[in-house]
């Protein structure tokens, strides 16, 4: 196997967007089958499918720890 595919759905439900991560499949043929589900099938026009090459570093640049800067708590009134 020299990739994966990757499914997501999203669709906008009442002004908010609503993507769901359906899975990680080997093949196109494979991820068919959850295009089926109860809910998605009515919603076919918001499947994502993403080919991803496995063993290949897609953030590779780290991160920075952002020590000594304080973030207020959010504060729901």
């Amino acid at each position: 196997m020299k990739y994966v595919y990757v499914l997501q759905h999203s669709h906008i439900l009442k002004d908010c967007d609503e993507t769901k991560f359906i899975g990680v499949f080997s093949s196109e043929k494979k991820e068919k089958k959850a295009k089926k589900k109860p809910g998605f099938k009515y919603y076919k026009r918001y499947f994502f499918i993403d080919k991803y090459p496995i063993n290949k570093m897609y953030w590779k640049e780290g991160f920075i720890e952002n020590l000594g800067i304080e973030v207020p708590p959010f504060v729901v009134k």
